[in-house]
């Protein structure tokens, strides 16, 4: 597909021809190595400090509150009701 190309004025005042472009060069960026590289050391770091933190989260809990067993209720027969 080819898309006719046009001249428009710029910032510089000059008179400036549209570029074509392939799709690899309009590109942003090549391959996202360096930011999946950046995600997996945040999630890594994330995952060393909520582990700590999640234990002795359980830990602090038992401290307050221990848990109680539960009660067994004995079963009512229907002259009890």
């Amino acid at each position: 597909m080819s898309h006719p190309t046009e001249t428009r004025w710029e910032d510089d005042g000059k008179l400036h021809a549209e570029e074509q472009f392939s799709p690899v060069e309009a590109k942003q960026g090549r391959t996202g190595k360096r930011i999946l590289t950046v995600l997996i050391a945040a999630l890594v770091l994330a995952f060393i400090v909520w582990i700590p933190v999640e234990i002795w989260g359980e830990k602090r809990s038992d401290e307050v509150a221990p848990q109680q067993p539960a009660a067994t209720m004995a079963p009512r027969t229907p002259a009890q009701q």
